[in-house]
């Protein structure tokens, strides 16, 4: 366990208690910079990674972050879930236990967890969530989000699912960001891929935004800097990657995603899109000193 007065020591020195205590701020050149905690559970055990994540943001100095759900659920759970080596059968019984525990958790527990990251000087402007089929379900991941202190929840859901889901939005006041699977080969049309989808799935809420991976879009055939320069407005989030065309996620600058003129064009035409680090490239070093370098990437792009 980490605590924030830890935190100071290591990070700010003898800087003053109350300066240490501060929110972090991670706003650079007028854009607001954040991580996607998704990035920590590519690799290892999942119990003990939320202090993990809170430790390398401060570190960093990210002072917000979209939440991914699986960050904050019981690691023993989420690790058999995934795990190659075992049966299809335990496997569907540890997704069945944790959609139990989704749907039982006590709200008290998100609560913590925010207190967790506000002590740190964090926000989570946004939480990433699975929920289940029926109503209860969603409406129950509305309120944890709300007990988190999100002002977002980001889905990977299609049409019909968001359809399903924008009177929660709207009934809770909580932003739903679609995340989608970019791709200009996308043949469902029930799927969240081309740039088309994407804009009539923010067409069925007042409280509906994108959520756009630009390098995963790249990888899927995109022009990306075309579309935030056409469709600014929706765009809640990017998720800033690096990737080749092939799909391939390498390390920020060493792709074909245009990082550095999204970036720029954030910045000089002043559009409150966030910025969230996701780099998930294949590294020898740790998710931490990656997180850090894509960081200085990204400033440096700015200027």
């Amino acid at each position: 366990m980490y605590s924030r007065r830890h935190f100071a020591r290591t990070v700010f020195g003898a800087a003053p208690l109350a300066a240490a205590l501060a929110n972090i701020d991670s706003k650079v050149r007028g854009v607001q910079f954040g991580l996607q905690t998704y990035v920590f559970t590519l690799s290892g055990p999942r119990t003990g990674i939320l202090d993990t994540v809170v430790q390398s943001m401060v570190e960093t100095g990210l002072g917000e972050c979209e939440l991914y759900g699986p960050v904050i659920e019981p690691g023993e759970l989420s690790d058999r879930a995934r795990a190659p080596q075992a049966s299809a059968e335990d496997r569907a019984s540890a997704r069945g236990e944790l959609a139990k525990w989704r749907a039982s958790v006590p709200l008290d527990y998100f609560q913590g967890i925010r207190k967790k990251f506000e002590t740190a000087g964090i926000g989570i402007y946004s939480y990433t969530a699975t929920p289940g089929p029926n109503d209860d379900d969603i409406n129950r991941t509305f309120e944890q989000a709300k007990a988190l202190g999100a002002r977002l929840i980001t889905m990977g859901v299609g049409l019909a699912a968001a359809k399903r889901i924008a009177p929660f939005a709207e009934k809770h006041g909580l932003l739903v960001g679609l995340q989608g699977n970019p791709s200009m080969n996308g043949a469902n049309p029930d799927q969240i891929a081309r740039p088309e989808q994407y804009l009539e799935g923010v067409a069925l809420s007042k409280q509906f935004r994108i959520c756009l991976d630009i390098g995963d879009a790249t990888g899927g055939g995109w022009d990306v800097l075309r579309f935030v320069q056409e469709h600014p407005e929706p765009i809640a989030i990017i998720y800033v990657k690096d990737r080749k065309k092939d799909r391939t996620s390498v390390p920020f600058g060493e792709g074909d995603t245009p990082v550095k003129q999204v970036l720029q064009l954030i910045r000089d035409k002043q559009y409150p899109i966030r910025a969230y680090i996701d780099c998930d490239y294949r590294t020898d070093g740790s998710r931490a000193d990656a997180v850090k370098k894509s960081f200085e990437y990204a400033k440096a792009a700015l200027g």
